[in-house]
């Protein structure tokens, strides 16, 4: 921001006189600061920031693992590739894998901020009875690439933009030879917002999304509220809502769930495409601490409730379609670590 410019002359008397002087002061001229204004004569802006006090630190770069304790799981054929075996049961002795996520500043102004990130899920299953599972039996791993743009747009102080929009490539591929292009997915979200003040910010937009395992497109309600030094809200109903606590600035545990899925692309081994529509909502308690400089730790555990894990097709939803397989898991317990680089 500039600042007014004032320009003054102060007047001295001669340290060394020749002759006669008059010593006498003159007075001094009444400054008129109406007169001056801006160097560049125009208004200067001031906009609202992306965050409220008390905020959970942004992560640039998470690198963790998530498992799942055992489960069971039974999986019925309706029609179509199932009418030789209609039924199958098995259980799962470990179910997870690596995580990766990178998400970097493009550009960071006062009046636009754009971010681009890049994730990688990698999931893989242990079963005790491969031979009797209809759907793990030809896979390797399920995968999850994605790209992601997040923009914040402020217009003034009190209202602002929230866009957000992703690709993913999700499949059963090990290899580049085995991605096929059929297993992506996009997904989008646009908010408007309020900022009240520095504890508050909240707006409402709508949303594509396959959290759910399934296209869906729904109305959302972002909430970040920081109620006192130690207690605050940060939410995006219905995709997620945590309670926060706040032990110390370094230090905080959250209460709450988020529901987390997309459609996999699984091939088409038998002359069909199949894809899996994968849902999960998880209950959970997470923490995470400043480990030294910008590196934090976070460790969760919760529920996985199996919210969908049926495949189908198609990629999206078709009027009264069934199944190929309908699967049902146990809920386990979950767990995930990971280390992370933070914003300043």
């Amino acid at each position: 921001m500039k600042k007014y410019a004032i320009l003054a002359f102060l007047a001295f008397p001669p340290l060394f006189s020749h002759g006669q002087t008059d010593t006498t002061k003159a007075p001094a001229e009444e400054l008129n600061f109406e007169e001056f204004g801006d160097a560049d004569d125009k208004k200067t802006r001031t906009y609202c920031t992306q965050k409220v006090n008390y905020l959970s630190p942004t992560k640039l770069i998470s690198i963790g693992y998530e498992g799942q304790l055992p489960f069971h799981l039974a999986s019925v054929g309706t029609h179509g590739l199932a009418q030789v075996i209609t039924k199958a049961e098995t259980h799962l002795n470990a179910f997870g894998g690596f995580r990766l996520a990178v998400n970097t500043p493009v550009i960071s102004r006062s009046n636009f901020i754009l971010n681009l990130g890049l994730t990688y899920w990698n999931t893989r299953a242990k079963l005790a009875n491969p031979e009797r599972s209809m759907l793990f039996g030809n896979i390797n791993a399920l995968n999850s690439t994605g790209i992601n743009m997040t923009i914040f747009k402020p217009f003034d102080n009190k209202h602002f933009l929230i866009v957000q929009a992703s690709a993913d490539l999700n499949g059963n591929y090990s290899s580049i030879d085995a991605i096929n292009s059929k297993g992506i997915t996009y997904s989008g979200t646009a908010i408007y917002g309020w900022k009240k003040d520095d504890n508050l910010m909240w707006g409402l937009g709508v949303t594509r999304t396959y959290r759910a395992g399934q296209v869906l497109h729904i109305p959302v309600i972002f909430y970040n509220r920081t109620f006192n030094q130690k207690w605050g809200v940060e939410g995006i109903f219905p995709a997620r809502v945590h309670l926060r606590r706040n032990f110390s600035p370094t230090a905080y545990v959250m209460a709450g769930y988020e529901i987390e899925g997309n459609s996999y692309y699984l091939g088409n081994p038998s002359g069909a495409d199949l894809y899996l529509r994968r849902g999960e909502l998880k209950p959970r308690i997470m923490f995470e601490k400043k480990l030294t400089g910008f590196v934090w730790l976070s460790a969760q555990v919760g529920l996985r409730y199996n919210w969908r894990f049926d495949v189908f097709n198609t990629q999206n939803p078709v009027k009264d379609q069934k199944p190929l397989f309908e699967n049902t898991l146990g809920h386990p317990l979950y767990f995930n670590v990971s280390i992370n680089l933070v914003s300043p």
